[in-house]
């Protein structure tokens, strides 16, 4: 059976080097691969159907930092089979309208609760005392603050810019200096603005996750 490479183009954030890309396909072809290319892979894995992300899987992926796109592939229970970061070294060429999920690495995570607690938008939830991200769409496009706030640094977002949210393994301590009362501050604002637009309740009722 041939081989299959998937490569996913980031095509609304651009953080592929086009050179890169262009010498990862020759060298794929002359080893006789099949390339196949995905739009936004964030995106197809978090709606695509079991057996397209499945499939995706068994297959070379060329597209973020590892830890970003195997986290993602676990979330939806696929193991990958091998991984290349076409990201390393690339830069943020700016902010898009695109899929912006969070990803939370389960090698990192302490099930803390505190992304569930400080996100006004309903993204995480609590089953069984262990943190899910249950309503990715619902996450606040270009916004990394429960990331910034988890004190495991087990948040990804794959298109965010800097490392470590993005999944890279280069640290950067001013990237996670934040002022936490600043970051509480914020989300209870939108969680007013929500309740005033929509009648939703300001805090949550977790009595559902206990029971």
């Amino acid at each position: 059976m041939t081989e299959r490479l998937v490569i996913c183009t980031c095509r609304w954030r651009k953080f592929i080097s086009q050179e890169k890309l262009s010498e990862l396909v020759a060298h794929a072809e002359a080893e006789g691969r099949e390339v196949e290319y995905v739009d936004d892979l964030c995106e197809l894995i978090e709606k695509g159907d079991e057996a397209e992300v499945s499939r995706l899987a068994k297959g070379t992926i060329a597209a973020c930092h590892k830890r970003a796109v195997r986290s993602l592939l676990l979330w939806r229970g696929v193991e990958v089979k091998e991984l290349i970061d076409l990201r390393e070294g690339a830069g943020d060429t700016g902010p898009g309208n695109d899929a912006w999920y969070p990803v939370i690495d389960k090698d990192r995570c302490t099930e803390c609760g505190k992304c569930f607690d400080f996100c006004p938008f309903g993204v995480y939830e609590m089953v069984d005392d262990r943190v899910r991200v249950m309503n990715p769409a619902n996450c606040k496009n270009n916004c990394p603050a429960c990331a910034r706030n988890c004190p495991s640094e087990a948040i990804i977002f794959p298109k965010y810019g800097r490392s470590p949210i993005n999944g890279g393994a280069e640290q950067e301590e001013q990237a996670l200096r934040v002022d936490h009362s600043m970051l509480y501050a914020d989300a209870f604002r939108a969680r007013l603005l929500e309740r005033r637009n929509f009648g939703t309740p300001l805090f949550k009722d977790d009595s559902k996750s206990k029971g």
